[in-house]
């Protein structure tokens, strides 16, 4: 029992990495994406395409029975942390660009830790609370480093505004699907937030009369090609894994772990644009590895 409890654990750890590496190179492919789309329509066209992604594999493999209570929770966390939560992302990342905006979005896991605790009852270890703290201080100093504050000037109102509120959806997103996904696969879990969360858009859209012009950009068949790779990086890598993480360890430590997106996302960025990586970066690198050391081993 206590052998499979910790492979079990080993699993939502690295599938919590994996989701924050997946962000890491979708954030850069969205940001690209989102010089020719709107948020809404960037949030909108991945939740259609997700859907198609994720039903054609379902119906390979096959779905299971889930309870309504967990349907019900499924159905909020898309709703409140995709569509709602993902279009602020959206919002926040083309004011602010990737690095800018996940460094206000480091708020998020400290929000989530908290409801964590709060609502789900969750008691992490002191160690792994050692390494939540490591982690996040780590990522923080990296992202300072790389994201100078004066840049926060150009349109930071708006940036700020919707990086908050992006947090915030997100958390309460999180510990919903943290309840939702108890009673089935996590796959199966991705597809119905997916479903309600373009329900929910799709509603927002018709009402508005705006749905034609989110859509519209996705003629450009490089737009579409686009979408499609960023999509597929985002459901199988970002969310799919997240919920792997989510069944098998506790909200609060799987968000610290997915919240190290910047780590990836630094030697990808230096990597396109050819910067140099400075001593602060490694050392704030260094910190929050250790931390995801603790954690693991707590």
């Amino acid at each position: 029992m206590m052998q499979s409890h910790l492979i079990y654990g080993m699993l939502g750890g690295l599938a919590a990495l994996g989701s924050a590496v997946a962000w890491a190179f979708g954030s850069i492919l969205f940001e690209k994406l989102g010089n020719d789309v709107s948020p809404l329509g960037m949030n909108l066209g991945k939740g259609i395409i997700g859907i198609l992604y994720l039903g054609i594999l379902l119906l390979l493999i096959g779905m299971e029975p889930i309870n309504n209570r967990d349907f019900l929770f499924l159905a909020l966390s898309g709703l409140l942390g995709i569509a709602l939560g993902d279009t602020f992302f959206f919002k926040a990342l083309m004011h602010l660009g990737p690095r800018l905006t996940i460094l206000l979005e480091t708020l998020g896991p400290v929000l989530t830790v908290i409801m964590a605790v709060l609502f789900l009852h969750e008691r992490p270890s002191s160690l792994a609370w050692t390494g939540s703290i490591f982690t996040i201080a780590g990522v923080t100093w990296v992202l300072f480093e790389s994201a100078p504050m004066e840049k926060l000037k150009e349109n930071w109102i708006s940036g700020v505004k919707y990086a908050l509120l992006s947090s915030f959806c997100m958390s309460l997103g999180i510990i919903f699907a943290k309840i939702g996904v108890s009673s089935t696969s996590a796959l199966q879990g991705t597809l119905i937030r997916f479903l309600f969360s373009v329900i929910g858009l799709t509603l927002w859209g018709t009402a508005t009369r705006e749905i034609k012009n989110w859509l519209l950009p996705f003629k450009n068949i490089r737009s579409l090609k686009l979408l499609l790779l960023t999509v597929f990086i985002a459901v199988f890598g970002g969310f799919w894994l997240f919920l792997v993480a989510l069944k098998y360890i506790d909200a609060s430590i799987a968000t610290i772990l997915n919240s190290t997106t910047p780590l990836f996302i630094l030697p990808m960025v230096v990597f396109i644009s050819k910067e140099k990586i400075s001593p602060r970066a490694i050392i704030g690198a260094v910190i929050a590895i250790a931390g995801i050391g603790l954690i693991f081993v707590g």
